[in-house]
C-alpha cells in the first residue's frame, strides 16, 4: 500500500519546531518493504500542494491530531486528501481522537481513527486493511459501518521499550529539526518517557494515562542518543517527557550514563513536590551532566487553589526546591495557571501576579508562563466547568481556535484575562531575553542595531507590565503577536528559539 502520513501546524504563535514524533511512531513499525511511505510535515515547503501530489495515489492518508487549533489544521489536510483522491481512506490518531472518537468520527473528511498508542494498532490495521480483512477484528480504532459508528475493543497499553527508535530517515531532511534552543546551537527533541503519576483534575495526562507512567530503559535512552549524535552530530537533547522526574533513581542512573555524551540537555518537565524529595547529590549530578533547566509546573500561588486542582503539591514545595536549583546552576521555567472553576479570578490573577513578582526579585526563575484555565475533553474538571456554563463544542470545527489563552471559552472568565495571559507570554518572553538571542540568529546584520534597541525598549515595557500587572492598551503586544503568528513570512524557514 502506499501511505502517506501528515503532521499539520499544532499551534498559531509558538509552534513546535522539532521532528514530528507523532507520524514517525505511526510509521515505525510498519514494513517497509511492503509499503511506500511518505511523511509530510507542515514545515515543508509547499506543504498543502505536496499533500495533493502523495496523496492522490495513496490508499491511506493518516493525520495527527492534538484537541485545539491542530483539528483545524488537521481538517484542511484531509479535505485536500480527499479532493485529491475521493477513495483515499483518512485515518486520524492522537489524543483528541482517542479522547473524542465519536465526534471525530461524526466528520465526513475521516474514516477511521487509531484510539490510544499508536504504533502497533496503526501496523494492525495497515496490514489487515492491505490484505483485504474486516478491520473490526482490530484492537483499538474506530470507524464507519453502513452509516454507524463502529469502536473496537480497546488495546492494552504496550511497553513502549518494544517500539523501535523513530524512523528518521523518512524525514526530509533531519537537520531542518536540530533546533537552535536558549543551551545549544543544535537540538535533538527525545521522548524518554509517556505518561505522568499525578492526579490534576485540569490536565489531560491523567484521562490518556490513567496516572500510569512508563520510561525507556537508561540503557535504551542512552544507545538512543550515542547512535544519533553520531549520526547527526547535535550538541543538545531536549527531553519532552510530560514528567520526567518520577524515579529519583532512574534519573540518577540516567545522568551518569550521559556524563561521557558531553551533550548539553534539558526541556524537562517535573513536579515541584517530586523534585523537593531529591538529594543535593542527585542535583549535582544533573548538573554534572549537562542538564540546564527544568519546566516546573507550580500551577498556583494558592495552596487552597493548588487542593482544588488536586496538584497534589503546596506552594512551600516550590519554595524550597527552586533555591537549592539554583544553587546548583539549573534554570528552571515555571507555569501558572488561572481561572479554574471555583475560584475567584480576579484574587486568583492578583495573587498569581503577586508571586510572580516575589520569585523574579529572587533570580530563581529563568521564565513563567502563565495560561487561563482551559477545559479539555475527559479531564476530571470537566463536569465542574458544564455546571459552571461551559458548553462544549459539538463538532471538529468548533474546536478549532481552542487553545491555552483561549478567549470567550469559559463564562467565569472574563475575556480580559485570557488577553492578560495572552500577552504575558510575549511578556515574559522579552524578560527571560530570548527575543535578543533570535534577532543575533535571524535579523540581517544592516538592521541589528536598531533590533537591539527596539528589544531593549520592549524589555523596559515588559518589566512594567509585569510589575504592575497593567495591560492597558498593549500596542506592543499586539505588534509581536503579529509578527509571530506570520513568522514564515518574516523569517522565512528559519526557526526562532524557545
Amino acid at each position: 500500500m502506499k501511505i502517506t502520513l501528515v503532521n499539520p501546524k499544532a499551534s498559531p504563535k509558538m509552534p513546535y519546531d522539532g521532528p514530528p514524533l507523532s507520524i514517525l511512531a505511526a510509521a515505525s513499525m510498519l514494513d517497509r518493504t511492503l509499503h511506500d511511505i511518505t511523511l509530510l510535515d507542515w514545515h515543508y515547503k509547499n506543504f498543502k500542494q505536496r499533500i495533493h501530489d502523495a496523496c492522490r495515489n495513496s490508499a491511506i492518508c493518516g493525520i495527527t491530531c492534538m484537541t485545539g487549533y491542530q483539528i483545524g489544521t488537521m481538517l484542511e489536510a484531509a479535505r485536500i486528501a480527499k479532493q485529491a483522491n475521493p477513495e483515499i481512506l483518512v485515518v486520524c490518531g492522537g489524543c483528541h481522537p482517542t479522547l473524542m472518537p465519536e465526534q471525530t468520527l461524526a466528520s465526513p473528511l475521516v474514516d477511521m481513527a487509531v484510539l490510544g498508542q499508536g504504533p502497533e494498532t496503526f501496523r494492525e490495521l495497515i496490514e489487515t486493511l492491505a490484505g483485504g480483512h474486516d478491520p473490526a477484528v482490530v484492537k483499538g480504532i474506530g470507524f464507519k459501518q453502513n452509516g454507524n459508528i463502529v469502536l473496537t475493543e480497546p488495546r492494552a497499553r504496550q511497553d513502549i521499550n518494544r517500539f523501535p527508535q523513530p524512523p528518521y530517515d523518512l524525514l526530509e531532511n533531519f537537520e531542518n529539526y536540530l533546533v537552535k534552543t536558549s543551551f545549544s546551537e543544535r537540538t535533538l527533541y527525545y521522548l524518554s518517557s509517556e505518561g505522568c503519576t499525578g492526579n490534576c483534575r485540569f490536565c489531560g495526562e491523567e484521562s490518556l494515562y490513567h496516572r500510569r507512567w512508563q520510561a525507556l530503559t537508561t540503557d535504551r535512552v542512552v544507545a538512543d542518543i550515542a547512535r544519533l549524535k553520531a549520526r547527526y552530530n547535535f550538541d543538545g537533547v531536549a527531553i519532552a517527557d510530560s514528567n520526567f522526574y518520577v524515579n529519583e533513581k532512574r534519573v540518577a542512573e540516567l545522568c551518569r550514563r550521559m556524563i561521557p555524551l558531553k551533550l548539553k540537555w534539558g526541556g524537562t518537565s517535573g513536579r515541584p513536590d517530586q523534585l523537593r524529595k531529591y538529594k543535593d547529590e542527585t542535583f549535582a549530578l544533573m548538573k554534572q551532566s549537562g542538564l540546564q533547566d527544568i519546566f516546573l509546573g507550580v500551577e498556583s500561588a494558592s495552596d487552597d487553589t493548588l487542593k482544588l486542582m488536586s496538584k497534589g503539591c503546596l506552594v512551600a514545595d516550590t519554595l524550597q526546591v527552586l533555591p537549592r536549583l539554583y544553587a546548583h546552576g539549573i534554570r528552571v521555567q515555571c507555569s501558572f495557571i488561572i481561572g479554574v472553576p471555583g475560584v475567584n479570578i480576579k484574587n486568583d490573577f492578583s495573587e498569581t501576579m503577586r508571586f510572580i513578582n516575589r520569585l523574579r526579585k529572587t533570580g530563581y526563575v529563568s521564565q513563567f508562563h502563565l495560561f487561563v484555565y482551559t477545559p479539555l475533553p475527559g479531564t476530571r474538571f470537566l463536569d465542574e466547568a458544564l455546571r459552571l456554563g461551559y458548553r462544549m463544542p459539538r463538532s471538529l470545527e468548533d474546536w478549532t481556535n481552542y487553545e491555552f489563552h483561549a478567549q470567550n471559552v469559559v463564562p467565569w472568565v472574563p475575556q480580559k484575562y485570557a488577553a492578560f495571559t495572552d500577552a504575558a507570554s510575549i511578556y515574559f518572553m522579552f524578560l527571560a531575553g530570548h527575543a535578543g538571542k533570535v534577532i543575533d540568529a535571524v535579523v540581517p546584520k544592516p538592521l541589528r542595531i536598531p533590533a537591539k534597541i527596539a528589544e531593549r525598549l520592549m524589555r523596559l515595557i515588559s518589566d512594567f507590565r509585569i510589575s504592575t500587572a497593567c495591560f492597558a492598551l498593549p500596542i506592543e503586544y499586539h505588534l509581536i503577536k503579529y509578527v509571530l503568528m506570520n513568522k514564515e513570512r518574516f523569517f522565512d524557514d528559519r526557526k526562532l528559539m524557545f
